[in-house]
C-alpha cells in the first residue's frame, strides 16, 4: 500500500513540476500564450508565480520564479516521499541538490519527447494545424534551429532532430547523474 501512496503522491508532485517547466518553457521559446494549451498552462500556474514574480523578477524571456517554483515542487516532493518511504529526511544540501538535478533532467524529458511529437506530426500531418502541434513546432524551434544550421535538411529530409536527441540523452543520462555524482563524492 505504501508504494502506492508514494507512487500518487511523487506523480502528482511530477505534474504539477511539469506544469511550471512548461511555464518556463513556453515563456523562454515565446510560444504563442492565445494558443489554448498555453492559457491552460498559465491559469494553472498564474496563482503561484503571480505573487513570486514580485519579488523574483524574470530575465528577457527567462522565467526565473517559473524554475524556481518547480525545483520547490520537486524539493517538497523528495522531502514527502523520503518521509514516507524511510521515515527520515535527507541531509539539506543533498535535497536541495537532488531536486534541482531531477528538476533539469525533467526539462530535458520535456524537451526530449516535444522533439519526438513533432518528428512523429511532421510524418502524419505535414502542414496541417492543431494547438498541439503548433505549440509544439513553436517549444522546439529555440533548440532546433542551432542543430538545422549544424545539419541541414538534405533532400527534404531533416535530420538534425536526431542530433538534438543525441545531446539531450548525453547530457540527461550520463552528464548530470556524473554532476551529482561529482557533487556528493
Amino acid at each position: 500500500m505504501n508504494n502506492a501512496i508514494m507512487f500518487i503522491v511523487g506523480t502528482l508532485f511530477d505534474v504539477v513540476c511539469f506544469l511550471f517547466l512548461a511555464r518556463l518553457i513556453l515563456q523562454a521559446s515565446r510560444a504563442d500564450f492565445y494558443n489554448p494549451i498555453s492559457q491552460g498552462v498559465v491559469k494553472a500556474t498564474d496563482p503561484v508565480l503571480k505573487p513570486l514574480r514580485l519579488v523574483i523578477p524574470g530575465w528577457k524571456n527567462f522565467d526565473a520564479s517559473a524554475l524556481l517554483s518547480a525545483w520547490l515542487v520537486k524539493i517538497l516532493a523528495l522531502a514527502i516521499l523520503s518521509a514516507l518511504g524511510s521515515g527520515f529526511l535527507p541531509p539539506v544540501p543533498q535535497l536541495l541538490a537532488v531536486a534541482l538535478f531531477e528538476v533539469l533532467r525533467l526539462l530535458l524529458s520535456v524537451y526530449f519527447f516535444a522533439i519526438i511529437i513533432v518528428v512523429v506530426l511532421s510524418f502524419i500531418a505535414p502542414g496541417g494545424y492543431h494547438p498541439v502541434a503548433a505549440l509544439m513546432y513553436q517549444v522546439t524551434e529555440p533548440v532546433m534551429a542551432p542543430a538545422r544550421r549544424i545539419i541541414p535538411p538534405l533532400g527534404g529530409l531533416d535530420f538534425s532532430p536526431i542530433l538534438v536527441i543525441m545531446v539531450i540523452v548525453l547530457l540527461r543520462d550520463h552528464v548530470l547523474p556524473a554532476m551529482l555524482g561529482a557533487i556528493f563524492a
